[in-house]
């Protein structure tokens, strides 16, 4: 039997740069506070103290943390004033992830996380171990039988390796997604920061210094200024993310590493994967680009999400044919199941619903023109373009649904990975005879659901066996499309 063993004592430093991570918002606002206060020495005394609060907080959790790899098995033992006790079989373990951080390559080491489907994968991890450590765990879990003499001689065998050309990484991280996560990032440490810097040189240099002949012009040099800070926090973190970015496809599993800082190791085995989704951002369509995720049963790229990137930025004409090489099982090219025309008015109602009655207000009450209405007219359209975009088919062994919010989102999923297919309607759908179809798969803690609107509601019937295993197509036979309207 294997005797219980501890970290590398940089997993105390470690623990104690997530703590500061996970509260950087409190600290910065409180920092902030006490600046600004004009605490003197009480409040460098504050600010001491948190230091060493936080380095003793680290250094008994590395202490009180201590693990072993028995029969296949790992078991945890944590908790300073708490003890927990975690135990994880090898047939539970679904994606194993290997990065390295800043601090973590200062020592040559890694962080190893061990994920399975249920929510004690977030405890599950390694901060600080060697890199034949990681190779010797990972072997371990995987039931490869390598033994520890020969796990630093392991070298990764691929059949075929793909990487992500720099023009790609310079367009995926002018186009990225998480440019409205860093814009509302922003509106939250200004609101919490405003009532300070607007007594300070710098908040009077700001006004001195920007365009600001009226009052509507300051205002909208303001907003311009967030949305450049905004869009370049998304264009380096991007470029962060997914620099260097790899995919090394393996007989039972693919790796994908990416990272200039902090190197991140993921592990996907093909048996775990759920479902393979297409997303098309509102910024990468028109340039014909699109991002690649697969679902897996562990949580992949962000705890509790169970989304792994698989490719950050690809030519919608490689998909396909990246897909089929890859993941065949997931090609699908079955004419697709449309909603009805009759079901429009509702897309374009749903759409805009909000924008009209924010329009309402403000000609109601601000005694806006009448021409404010034609604000309506994106609204409008954007309901139209998600009737046209949703579609849904299938064929004996995978369905694939079709939607749109405001990124493009196309879901394969296989029979055999769906966990529920559900069709819903309200009394306003039932007397239109329209239909919602939702199909759930396990993703992440939470699982994931993909879901078509207004589907003819016969159509949506025809759809509901198809989870069954009593479901059968005769070859040459094709889906029935009602032709009702």
């Amino acid at each position: 039997m294997s005797e219980f063993k501890r970290q590398h004592p940089v997993a105390a430093i470690s623990r104690a740069v997530d703590l500061i991570r996970g509260n950087l918002i409190t600290i910065i606002i409180v920092l902030v506070f006490g600046a600004s206060g004009g605490g003197g020495p009480s409040f460098l005394w504050v600010f001491i103290g948190l230091f060493v609060f936080l380095l003793v907080a680290g250094t008994a959790g590395w202490w009180r943390f201590v693990y072993r790899v028995e029969d296949g098995e790992l078991q945890i033992k944590q908790g300073i004033f708490v003890r927990k006790h975690l135990y994880l079989t090898r047939d539970r373990v679904q994606v194993i992830d290997v990065t390295a951080g800043i601090i973590q390559r200062m020592f040559g080491l890694v962080k190893v996380e061990i994920k399975t489907a249920g929510s004690s994968s977030r405890e599950a991890s390694l901060s600080a171990v060697t890199k034949s450590e990681a190779r010797y765990l990972t072997s371990l879990l995987r039931g490869n039988g390598i033994q520890e003499e020969a796990a630093e001689e392991l070298e990764p065998e691929y059949e075929e390796k793909y990487f992500l050309p720099g023009k790609e990484l310079l367009i995926a991280a002018s186009t990225s997604g998480s440019f409205g996560i860093a814009l509302s990032i922003l509106a939250t440490i200004f609101s919490q920061v405003e009532p300070l810097i607007s007594e300070t040189e710098m908040y009077e240099w700001f006004i001195r210094y920007i365009p600001s002949d009226t009052d509507l012009f300051f205002i909208i040099s303001i907003i311009l200024v967030f949305v450049i800070f905004a869009w370049l926090m998304s264009f380096f973190g991007t470029l962060i993310r997914f620099g260097d970015f790899s995919l090394t496809i393996k007989p039972e599993e693919m790796v994908i590493t990416r990272g200039i800082f902090e190197k991140k190791r993921i592990t996907v085995p093909f048996n775990r994967i759920q479902a393979v989704r297409v997303v098309e951002g509102i910024m990468r369509q028109p340039l014909g680009y699109a991002t690649i995720y697969v679902e897996s049963a562990g949580y992949g790229d962000q705890q509790g999400s169970g989304s792994v990137v698989l490719m950050p930025l690809i030519k919608k004409s490689e998909i396909r044919p990246l897909i089929r090489k890859i993941l065949p099982e997931y090609d699908f090219n079955t004419e697709p199941l449309r909603p009805p025309k009759r079901a429009v008015t509702r897309y374009i109602i749903r759409s805009s619903f909000v924008l009209a009655f924010i329009i309402l207000g403000i000609y109601w009450f601000l005694d806006a023109p009448s021409m404010i209405w034609i604000f309506m007219i994106p609204g409008v359209f954007w309901g139209w373009l998600r009737h046209r975009d949703a579609a849904v088919g299938i064929d004996l062994d995978r369905i694939m649904i079709r939607s749109r919010m405001l990124s493009l989102s196309t879901a394969f999923v296989r029979r055999n990975r769906a966990q529920d297919v559900t069709s819903s309607a309200s009394w306003i759908q039932r007397y239109r005879n329209l239909a919602n179809l939702e199909v759930s798969v396990a993703s992440g803690d939470q699982g994931r659901s993909f879901n078509v609107q207004e589907l003819d509601e016969e159509d949506a019937r025809h759809i509901l066996p198809w989870i069954s295993k009593l479901y059968q197509l005769q070859v040459g036979e094709t889906f029935p499309i009602s032709a009702t309207e």
